[in-house]
């Protein structure tokens, strides 16, 4: 056997022997697809272009919009016919911030609906220095919504998503806002690892039944009530 036999067999040991990867972008794109998402409602542009063109190739619906107001009306809408979350995508700060009308107009209305926006890089946002389109998008999105994640490191994107999945729709229905620094979609992890990390949310929504004594307490002010009214819709 040749030198040169021997060293391409050690080179394609070696190719053989690396662990499959993965990134932000896929594993945004996975965590949506195990809870269900099948559609997203954007504007899109740096930084979720590529995770659109890639959440396209996966299969989901990617629906693009002129204006991002109009984007997360459309994704509260589809949450409120569906009863799953609607996820609307845009760009960071100005694009945050039109998509964020809507996200508190869910919120009133108890439309479950999930804003997913890029962001700028929280170690130069936090210290003032001067980033493409900065702006504490966290901060500002708290006050209108269930609630609202940053999230930091690949390996917890699959549990933010999942929290963001269960606020939206449990209890009193409501949108959330998930903040996706750009940094975070190049992060690499070891694929297995990355599967492991999701997590698929289970009776996101479970009935909550009110005490005996309570439904006794409701009868009893009924008897006692000449005309009763009774007023019942979303979020009561």
């Amino acid at each position: 056997m040749s030198a040169v036999t021997v060293l391409n067999n050690q080179a394609t040991a070696a190719t053989d022997a690396e662990p499959a990867l993965t990134d932000g972008f896929q594993l945004v794109i996975d965590a949506l697809k195990l809870n269900g998402i099948e559609n997203l409602y954007v504007v899109p542009g740096i930084p979720i272009s590529d995770l659109l063109r890639m959440a396209q190739g996966e299969g989901l619906r990617v629906i693009s919009f002129r204006h991002e107001q109009n984007a997360g009306n459309a994704a509260a809408i589809a949450g409120f016919l569906t009863k799953k979350p609607g996820v609307c995508m845009t760009v960071s700060a100005p694009g945050f911030l039109n998509g964020l009308t809507a996200l508190a107009n869910a919120t009133t209305n108890c439309f479950p609906m999930i804003l997913i926006s890029g962001s700028s890089e929280r170690e130069i946002v936090d210290l003032q220095q001067g980033d493409y389109e900065e702006m504490d998008q966290l901060a500002i999105a708290k006050p209108l919504c269930k609630a609202a994640f940053r999230v930091l490191h690949a390996q917890d994107i699959g549990i933010a998503v999942a929290r963001a999945i269960r606020a939206a729709v449990s209890g009193r229905p409501g949108g959330v806002y998930l903040d996706l620094p750009a940094k975070l979609f190049s992060q690499v992890m070891d694929a297995a690892e990355g599967a492991r990390s999701l997590v698929k949310v289970v009776d996101a929504a479970p009935a909550q039944l009110p005490s005996p004594d309570s439904v006794a307490r409701a009868l009893e002010v009924l008897k006692g009530a000449k005309r009763p009214l009774i007023i019942l819709g979303k979020g009561a």
